[in-house]
């Protein structure tokens, strides 16, 4: 009866859900093979056929472990019932282009705010900061020669500690994400959106000259996007841009670009084809490129500057 128990429980766990990456299963699977997408390393255009199921998951990657050495899948299961809950409003409304009611709309932020936070690029943000402090502290009490009591903490803290950020500010995430304009960018032309293993990405055109801040959500001119499936692109923002909008090919190719560029290790397509606009630095758009001259001119004047003043000193 044991062993029957413990094969039940979800122990095989997903950083970017199945439910979601369905959606870019290729209609051109045989019918005798299980549905598949097309997963491509970052800077590689040759793929490779992956089912849903197999892809960005790792064991108890949401699952709690206690001090008693048991394990809770409380986390696991609630993220299953908000995938659940959104698949259900995907399909019944995004899908048709369809408005969603407010209970709906807070469901969409809510599995929004968790797809932020639940990848593998945050669980190993979040790890690396940990060592980094774990680290620190260790060498403080080996200095002071004290007993390792706040390393050993530190150290029990960090098994968890991802896990538990999720919705430790997923209430607070889901309520900003709440208040931003809602937006359906719709694929035209024949063209599709494509995905990654960090699907959720925030933008801010007014930061990509520096290298010192960060998008934030209260940021007044930042974007959050998220590819809901090759045909529709969410985004939320603070701008007057709602509802369910014609996205013309030229930009779903920069916003794959963008996509492409942005994701941790993988992205998926629901095709085996690639284009060469994905790989590209930068958009191929003329006031664009005027745009990057100009800074790299600033760039160049400012050091010169600063090379001329340090020589007067001198």
């Amino acid at each position: 009866m044991t062993n029957k128990m413990a094969k039940n429980k979800p122990t095989k766990q997903h950083a970017v859900p199945q439910c979601y990456l369905r959606e870019w299963v290729d209609p051109n699977t045989p019918t005798e093979q299980e549905p598949y997408v097309w997963i491509f390393n970052r800077n590689e255009r040759k793929g490779r056929k992956k089912a849903p199921s197999n892809i960005f998951t790792e064991t108890d990657l949401f699952t709690l472990k206690l001090k008693t050495g048991e394990k809770n899948y409380s986390i696991e299961e609630t993220l299953s019932r908000l995938e659940g809950r959104y698949a259900s409003i995907f399909r019944t409304k995004i899908k048709n282009h369809i408005p969603l009611s407010e209970e709906e709309h807070i469901i969409l932020c809510a599995f929004v705010g968790a797809m932020l936070q639940r990848t593998q690029r945050h669980k190993d943000s979040i790890e690396n900061f940990h060592d980094q402090l774990i680290e620190r502290v260790e060498s403080m009490e080996q200095a002071h020669k004290a007993e390792p009591k706040e390393s050993k903490r530190l150290k029990e803290s960090k098994v968890n500690a991802h896990k538990l950020s999720i919705f430790q500010t997923l209430p607070h995430i889901t309520e900003i994400l709440a208040q931003m304009n809602l937006a359906f960018l719709c694929a035209e032309g024949g063209t599709k959106f494509i995905t990654s293993d960090d699907p959720c990405n925030l933008f801010n055109p007014d930061l990509q000259w520096q290298k010192f801040y960060s998008p934030g959500l209260a940021q007044k001119n930042v974007q959050v996007t998220v590819p809901l499936s090759p045909n529709i692109k969410l985004c939320l923002s603070w701008s007057n841009l709602r509802g369910y909008i014609r996205f013309e090919k030229d930009r779903v190719e920069d916003s794959n670009r963008l996509m492409r560029a942005q994701c941790y290790q993988y992205f998926v397509s629901h095709s085996p084809k690639t284009q060469r606009i994905w790989f590209r630095r930068y958009p191929m758009d003329f006031f664009f490129i005027l745009k990057i001259l100009k800074h790299k001119v600033i760039a160049v004047i400012d050091i010169l500057k600063f090379k001329i003043r340090h020589v007067k000193k001198r």
